[in-house]
This record gives C-alpha cells, sequence and structure tokens, in this order.
C-alpha cells in the first residue's frame, strides 16, 4: 500500500470560480508584484570576527513562494523533527465535493474545517478516557482540479476512528483513512512543501493574501527552546539586484571578498565578471 495517498479526487471544475473578498485578477498581479519585488531585493552580511567578509542573501531564498526559501523551510523541518519521529502510522486524507462548494469556497474555509475536525476527533478520544493523538497535517493542491486537500499523519497509531465517524467529522467530500508503514516525518512534511512548487500560481496567490499556512502539527513537536550561540554573520544593508549591478565599483570598494559570489552568477553576473577580473 502505498504510504501517502494520491490521485484521490478526479473531477473538473471552472477554474475561474471566486469566493468574497478573493479577486483573483487582482490578487494574482499583487502576488507577481510581490515576488518580483523579493526576487529582486538583496541583503548583504558581514562576518563578525572577519569584516573583510561578506555573504550575499538574496531575500526570495527565505519565501515558501520561491525554490530556495522551500529548501530553507525543508531544512528547518528537519531540524525540528529529525530523527526523533519516525514510524508507522494512520494516514487521513480528506477531499472537497466540487459540486458543493466551488474551488475557492473550498480554499477559504479549508484551514476552519481542518480545525473543527481535528476537535471532533480529540473531543471524541477525550470522552472516551483517552489521550488524544499526536498529528502532523498538510494541504495540498489537487493538481486536476485546483482543489485544495488535507493529509494527516497519526504517528503510532494504527486505528483512528470509524470509517463512517470520520465522513462524518469530515463531511466536505471524501474521508479516506489507510495504514500506513514506518514514515519519516520530516521527510514526510517535507515531501509536501517541496510539491508546493508545482501548485497553481492561484492557489499560491490565495495562501499569500489569506496569510494560511500549508501545514500544522501537535504540540509535542515543539523543540524546546536552546540556548543560541551568537551568529557569525550581522546584517549590514539592503539592496536591490539592479542597484548593486549599478553600483559595481562602490559595492566591490566596501565588500572586497564576498564569498559566496559563485553562487549568484546568473543573479549578479557583471559583478562576478569584475571581480574574477
Amino acid at each position: 500500500m502505498s504510504k501517502t495517498p494520491t490521485g484521490l479526487v478526479s473531477y473538473t471544475v471552472n477554474m475561474s470560480q471566486s469566493c468574497e473578498g478573493f479577486d483573483e485578477v487582482d490578487v494574482i498581479r499583487e502576488f507577481r508584484e510581490y515576488r518580483a519585488k523579493l526576487a529582486e531585493g538583496v541583503v548583504m552580511m558581514r562576518h563578525v570576527e572577519m569584516p573583510e567578509s561578506w555573504l550575499l542573501v538574496r531575500r526570495c531564498d527565505s519565501s515558501r513562494y520561491f525554490d530556495g526559501g522551500r529548501k530553507k523551510t525543508k531544512r528547518n523541518i528537519r531540524k525540528r523533527f529529525g530523527k526523533r519521529y519516525s514510524a508507522p502510522g494512520t494516514l487521513f486524507t480528506g477531499t472537497y465535493d466540487p459540486k458543493i462548494y466551488s474551488r475557492w469556497e473550498a480554499w477559504e474555509r479549508v484551514n476552519k474545517d481542518w480545525s473543527r475536525f481535528r476537535h471532533d476527533v480529540e473531543m471524541r478520544y477525550r470522552r472516551a478516557g483517552r489521550k488524544p493523538p499526536m498529528y502532523i497535517m498538510v494541504i495540498e493542491e489537487q493538481k486536476e482540479t485546483g482543489y485544495p486537500h488535507i493529509h494527516v499523519f497519526y504517528p503510532n497509531l494504527r486505528y483512528l476512528l470509524s470509517k463512517e465517524l470520520l465522513q462524518q467529522y469530515w463531511s466536505f467530500g471524501r474521508a479516506r483513512v489507510e495504514h500506513a508503514g514506518n514514515i519519516n516525518v520530516g521527510s514526510y512534511v517535507c515531501k509536501y512543501v517541496t510539491k508546493m512548487g508545482g501548485w497553481s500560481e492561484e492557489a499560491l496567490a490565495f495562501m499569500w493574501k489569506r496569510k494560511r499556512r500549508m501545514y500544522n502539527y501537535s504540540r509535542c513537536y515543539v523543540l524546546p527552546a536552546e540556548d543560541k550561540e551568537p551568529g557569525e554573520w550581522v546584517y549590514s544593508f539592503s539592496s536591490t539586484k539592479s542597484r548593486i549591478n549599478n553600483h559595481i565599483d562602490v559595492i566591490l570598494a566596501s565588500c572586497k571578498t564576498i564569498i559566496n559570489l559563485e553562487e549568484y552568477d546568473e543573479f549578479l553576473e557583471p559583478i562576478s565578471k569584475y571581480q574574477r577580473n
């Protein structure tokens, strides 16, 4: 049996459906402007102990809407979960019925519906005198339809609740539950962070506009506080790709050694050629 359920929805819908307060055309335009601004942004960092050494950082490398940002998110997830939570468990998937909800109605309500579903499951456990199961939830866009659906992994749990009860709690579409073999929780979430790169622009724009998270997890997964050592690099100044390219002489006079410049040959090619000469 597959570790992660796929292909659960096969409906076709009108991709231009919209919901109240969400003008698709305007939001996509704003989202593109936001991405363009991030792609242009540059931050220069200086080494604490070696002030002659500099580090160039693109602002987009911290955003989930770019490959670099998704890689950073995956590193943080692996750090959070690491090897601590690798276990078999139960997978729940909840989809939306397009005959009941439009595409954007589903996106608008998916987080609240998940919270309601989680509450109902936890209350059922508590009424039975049992501790609610820990979980990891991720939201994914269905490629064929553009609708959202949720995947919830419950580690070390062979049986969640009856299919009838789960369908009652997730009454918005299809509810599916299955047992999965050994899964590394960090890798499980990272898989869906990676798949976010294949989401439609409309779905990404919606998540950005509504400031929605694509995954959620039990409090038990919060790492204990650690004493952080002082960083090696400190912020110096912010600029843009255009400004740096237009002031190469000034930049190189101040930042004589940009140690990661080769990583940005395409991004700042004129500087790279200038410095190598």
